[in-house]
């Protein structure tokens, strides 16, 4: 199959944000170093510089939520597992799968989940394509669908060792950080799913279609959350107000609509929630901008935005300002300064887990990953044709390694792996 014929299969989108669960943040100490100034693509090295080690499969690989764990998406449905270790990927052998009905917007869709028990949970994956299979729905022709254990936050509500969770948007097929509209729970011997919350009283938007602003779940919210049983939604709001407030709710109250801790930011991603010791973290407007706060209270936030949203952008615990290269750790408000790096179009931002080295991707007439490694003091970038692919799963395996993937003449994927 040709790389033209997999876009056409509606499986890959241009998008501004990747973004990838990861650890808390390990060492204040290490986060706190900074490296100011400026770089351009004028010091730029060429990708071969970096020696980079090269996997082929037939479609990109996608980090699960246990980094080390990927997937391969095929538009059959189909679903292939590698694992990666000793600086090399190795295809996981003892899939499961499973013949799923679901019902999304009281439409019947039958799914076949693949799916893999590990020592560290069950991983498990879905695709609905009607493009693929000739189904026809009224409502439908794309729904991914990740299976998970549930998490504990959840277990009094749903009730089932597992749970489903569905994602609509065919553009973000390749993210890594997918959001979710619906959740269900799921009796894994029966096959027997249950809608728990659902995008049903998601509001119309003034075309007849849906609003692309309702939310249930991110990845690294349902990763991390532990103890709030927390959601987003901005089903109560008007849909021609100019600022869009998101009620964040809980499971146990979702069907009455009872507020939880409601923030007002612009421009849609107040469902950025993060939760460390107990304590839960979002955003909220200001006059100027907005602010990081900690359990909803506006009135000590832990640190100040100026701009709207769509000024930054997000990798798991960490907040990228794409003016002045400011990066956040919204767990605890502390900032490190990079160097600017000079880019027409900006298209990703990825963190390590322990805050001390970041990679951002641009596009345009150079394209480009700028490379920062604040523990050393380093900064490096690197040019390539490759990084405007429009496949964005660019991810940190460990602290050390990115992964990001391009279409080969072939047609094929080639998964590129760096260490630096």
């Amino acid at each position: 199959m040709t790389k033209n014929n997999k876009i056409v299969l509606g499986i890959l989108a241009v998008i501004l944000v990747v973004a990838v669960a990861f650890t808390a943040l390990t060492s204040s100490d290490a986060f706190l170093q900074k490296i100011t100034g400026s770089i351009d693509t004028a010091s730029a090295e060429a990708l071969d510089s970096l020696s980079p080690v090269s996997f082929d499969t037939d479609y990109p690989l996608v980090q699960t939520e246990q980094k080390d764990l990927f997937y391969e998406m095929h538009p059959d449905g189909t679903f292939k597992f590698y694992k990666y270790a000793d600086g090399a990927f190795s295809e996981v052998n003892g899939v499961k799968t499973k013949d799923v009905q679901l019902t999304c917007s009281s439409q019947k869709v039958k799914v076949k989940l693949h799916y893999l028990p590990t020592d560290a949970g069950t991983v498990g994956y879905g695709l609905f394509n009607s493009k693929q299979d000739g189904t026809q729905t009224k409502n439908f022709s794309y729904i991914f669908v990740r299976m998970t254990d549930c998490p504990k936050a959840y277990a009094s509500q749903v009730k089932t060792q597992y749970i489903l969770l569905t994602d609509m948007e065919s553009a973000d097929a390749y993210k890594s950080e997918k959001t979710y509209s619906d959740m269900y729970s799921f009796d894994l011997s029966s096959g027997k799913t249950s809608l728990v919350i659902s995008q049903r009283d998601r509001l119309v938007q003034a075309d007849g279609t849906m609003r692309e602003d309702w939310t249930i779940f991110t990845d690294t919210m349902l990763n991390n959350n532990e103890k709030y049983d927390l959601f987003a939604s901005c089903r109560n709001h008007d849909t021609t107000a100019a600022e869009q407030k998101y009620d964040f709710l809980t499971i146990a109250n979702s069907k009455s609509m009872k507020k939880g801790s409601a923030t007002t930011v612009s421009d849609s991603p107040s469902y950025v929630i993060r939760e460390k010791d107990g304590a839960y973290y979002c955003f909220a407007n200001t006059e100027k901008g907005f602010d990081l706060i900690r359990n909803g209270d506006k009135k000590k936030p832990l640190a100040s935005f100026d701009g709207v949203f769509s000024d930054y952008a997000v990798s798991g615990n960490y907040l990228l300002g794409k003016n002045d290269f400011k990066v956040t750790d919204i767990t605890t408000g502390e900032s490190v300064s990079l160097k600017k790096a000079t880019f027409t179009e900006f298209s990703g931002f990825i963190a390590n887990g322990t805050g001390t080295k970041f990679a951002v991707f641009c596009n345009g007439e150079q394209q480009s990953m700028f490379l920062y490694d604040t523990e050393n003091d380093e900064t490096k970038v690197i040019t390539d044709s490759i990084f405007d692919n429009g496949i964005r799963n660019f991810c940190f395996i460990d602290n050390n390694t990115v992964l990001f993937s391009s279409y080969n003449e072939a047609g094929t994927a080639e998964n590129r792996i760096i260490t630096f």
